[in-house]
């Protein structure tokens, strides 16, 4: 069997290549020791800056892929099948290495921290720049394992980079509870280390903040059904008092909710102080390989360059539901004011941020009267319109023209829009769960109030819809919902109900879509026949008969539109297995090292991901 060595011996001149120290003196190149790095850069801040620089490119976060394994859920249209039809094998998660490539193994991205720590404890720096540099280092190989263990369980724990000469690197899975107690403890010195903030000038690189609110992260999975279904109490108080610690720290800190939710993704100023972990991206087309075409798969086909790509990131029915009344209740719940017919009117503002429906003001491109239309037919979209009858607004900047959006890995472009891997939204949402699960049930209701108070939800009868939960069961179901409507297409649902063990409680059910039609005498298209209204079509008087339509009107739309639904599951409903709580090891990983245990629940599985 291959070991760890011989993987990371193939990969070296890769990781050597990768690591650019420009501007450095010229014998840091010198590379005598058998490990390829020339202790020297250890002693000069500017050289190790770069080598952590590159580990920003190599480690943060990056959008979630429609049609992604991990961004496969209830939500949104492009989906895997495999995974939401319990079609998995033993090879489907190749997270942890699916190759000996620098980005095909997440051993090489530990690797990397533990080069750093090591060369920069044993380096001439001063104390003060050595604390921050370790502490971004910490703060990285925290994130790579934390984001191993929430798929896999215990992990092969390597804490102190590895000889590449000797056969060194046979190391057997850590137990779950190991690795998340050293999960904690690089975050611990991570906090410890780093600043509160950085220069303007430094933008995106890691706080005290987002290390605190890692650990908070990582201590409320510990606590969740995922990992703890006999509902240790101690685990979730646990939880709570780094939740709450996070949450202090990031308010001492500056951070606090954006006031238009529409715009956090598109203000990217220093007036944004929710944003507390991201990745940069830009448009420039001197720096390929930071842009992102995210925005140009997200937006209708009409609002893309030559009516191709666009409308990759289409929102559900199911989504769509989830959102409350712009009083904070459920769209069931009596007296809540929902219209069946017109379920867009008076809904939780976010809906509108969010949601692209028929009809709908979208002013993409600058054209503030713009509406977006998704009714069959439509000739706007051609053969590309959007399966689940809505799209995207949250991810789009609506300034931006059409040709704006397209990403080139070779000569740049796109939106240039960051990502934001966590805001303190979530540090919010993560201390109202904490605090619901430890029976502080006013503190878990002050923390979402205040989510609900930004999105513009109104106090209303129920206390924004608060008061309905009077158990902590109900409140657990009203943070959950929460989470679906406050984090929509972020890539979090399904991360949420695998932590929350909700995900196999999808089987047996569908997505949803919806089909607008033109009513007779309306129809789409540009036809000439005197006894139809055509809606494409741009009557003498200037203008097409849709554009002065108020659908808001139930007597406009009753005449002009039918609605009916369509199962985006069509083939077969949703089924996922109990065993996708933990994935199994694939098998280039296991070929690394006889050690290696395979996960129980799958094909010879030995090792136990709840110890």
């Amino acid at each position: 069997m291959k070991s760890y060595t011989s993987m990371l011996k193939a990969l070296f001149p890769v990781v050597l290549a990768a690591i650019v120290v420009t501007g450095c003196k010229k014998d840091f190149f010198d590379l005598e020791d058998p490990n390829g790095i020339n202790s020297n850069i250890w002693n000069d801040v500017g050289a190790v800056t770069q080598y952590i620089d590159k580990g920003y490119d190599l480690m943060m976060p990056n959008w979630p892929t429609p049609g992604g394994i991990h961004n496969s859920s209830d939500e949104l249209n492009s989906v895997n099948t495999a995974f939401l039809y319990g079609q998995f094998t033993d090879n489907s998660v190749t997270d942890i290495a699916s190759s000996n490539s620098i980005t095909g193994n997440r051993y090489f991205d530990i690797r990397r921290c533990n080069v750093g720590i090591d060369g920069i404890n044993a380096g001439g720096m001063a104390d003060a720049d050595k604390n921050i540099k370790k502490g971004e280092l910490f703060f990285f190989r925290a994130m790579v394992y934390f984001n191993l263990v929430r798929l896999y369980g215990g992990v092969p724990l390597v804490l102190h980079a590895q000889d590449l000469v000797n056969d060194e690197l046979n190391v057997p899975r850590s137990k779950t509870s190991v690795c998340i107690d050293q999960i904690a403890k690089d975050l611990d010195s991570a906090g410890l280390f780093l600043p509160a903030s950085w220069p303007a000038a430094q933008k995106g690189r890691i706080t005290k903040g987002a290390a605190y609110a890692l650990k908070g992260k990582l201590l409320l999975y510990w606590a969740s059904p995922q990992f703890n279904p006999s509902n240790d109490a101690t685990r979730w108080e646990k939880a709570y008092v780094a939740c709450k610690a996070a949450y202090d720290t990031c308010v001492a800190n500056g951070n606090a909710l954006f006031p238009n939710y529409a715009n956090i993704f598109v203000d990217e100023t220093a007036a944004n102080k929710e944003v507390i972990l991201v990745r940069i991206h830009d448009a420039i087309s001197v720096s390929p390989g930071r842009g992102t075409n995210t925005e140009y798969i997200t937006r209708p086909r009409s609002e893309t360059t030559g009516l191709a790509g666009g409308g990759s990131n289409q929102p559900t029915w199911n989504l769509v539901q989830a959102y409350t009344m712009n009083n904070g209740l459920p769209i069931t719940a009596t007296g809540s004011g929902y219209n069946a017919n017109l379920f867009w009117i008076n809904r939780d503002p976010r809906f509108e941020a969010t949601i692209a429906y028929n009809g709908a003001l979208w002013p993409l491109s600058g054209n503030v009267a713009r509406k977006q239309w998704n009714y069959t037919g439509v000739l706007d979209e051609g053969s590309g319109l959007t399966q689940t009858g809505f799209y995207c607004k949250k991810l789009c900047n609506p300034a931006l023209a059409a040709i704006q959006t397209q990403y080139n890995s070779n000569s740049g472009g796109g939106s240039g829009m960051d990502w934001i891997e966590m805001r303190f939204a979530e540090v919010i949402i993560n201390l109202a769960e904490c605090a619901n699960e430890t029976g502080r049930t006013a503190e878990s209701k002050n923390m979402i109030r205040l989510i609900r108070q930004r999105a513009g939800i109104v106090v209303g009868t129920q206390d924004y819809g608060l008061g309905l939960a009077t158990t902590v069961a109900q409140m657990r179901d009203l943070i959950m919902n929460e989470r679906m409507v406050e984090f929509a297409m972020e890539g979090k649902r399904p991360f949420d109900l695998r932590r929350t063990r909700r995900l196999h409680l999808l089987s047996g059910t569908t997505r949803q879509g919806v089909r607008w039609a033109p009513k007779l005498p309306y129809l789409a298209g540009t036809g000439t026949d005197a006894t139809k209204i055509y809606l494409d079509r741009v009557y003498p008087a200037g203008f097409k008969p849709r554009d002065t339509a108020n659908l808001n009107n139930p007597a406009v739309y009753a005449a002009m539109f039918t609605t009916s639904f369509v199962n985006l599951d069509a083939t077969q409903p949703i089924s996922i297995p109990t065993t996708y709580y933990f994935y199994p090891l694939p098998n280039f990983f296991r070929q690394s090292s006889f050690l290696l245990e395979q996960t129980i629940g799958w094909p010879g599985g030995t090792f136990d991901p709840l110890q």
